[in-house]
């Protein structure tokens, strides 16, 4: 598959990290409300006092070409976890910080009502942004993300995100 991209305009090779650009929930403030928040590329924090950080979501492929199908969706956390978080943003070994727990910020086209599923934020080494690990539940967001998709599958997700407001 190849793509072309929403944010460079280029041709890329094989799946895209399929990008939301901004939590669901600062989507529905007013221009107002976003004014008086502040929303980047990887931390947002809303005036009615939601937190969220941007995560990467692996779905692992059953078969074909590449090994997973990755997101780039939106969790929220405590306000504490938030800054302990914000803290340690520039610091090469954030593992030490532990999983926190969080709610899934975005609508995934092609699943269900994922709109806050609970998931644990995992922070990761490196500067790498956090991995999202869903709790088991019978989702299946969930259970993609246990057991794997299938590439086919994988494929028709990906062409319906593509230039559809994602970015790879």
């Amino acid at each position: 598959m190849s793509f072309v991209c929403s944010c460079c305009g280029k041709i890329h090779d094989g799946l895209p990290a399929l990008t939301l650009l901004r939590p669901d929930h600062w989507l529905s403030l007013t221009a107002d409300q976003q004014a008086e928040g502040k929303c980047g590329d990887d931390l947002c924090k809303t005036p009615d006092g939601h937190f969220f950080v941007r995560c990467v979501l692996s779905i692992p492929l059953i078969d074909g070409p590449e090994q997973t199908l990755e997101f780039g969706p939106w969790c929220s956390l405590s306000e504490e976890n938030f800054y302990r978080y914000v803290e340690t943003f520039d610091d090469a070994d954030q593992s030490k910080l532990g999983q926190m727990f969080g709610w899934f910020s975005n609508e995934l086209s092609g699943f269900p009502q994922s709109l806050n599923l609970k998931c644990n934020v995992v922070p990761q080494d490196g500067r790498k942004r956090p991995r999202i690990e869903l709790q088991p539940t019978e989702h299946p967001l969930s259970i993609a993300q246990r057991s794997g998709l299938a590439w086919q599958t994988a494929l028709e997700i990906a062409h319906g995100h593509v230039g559809d407001g994602w970015a790879h």
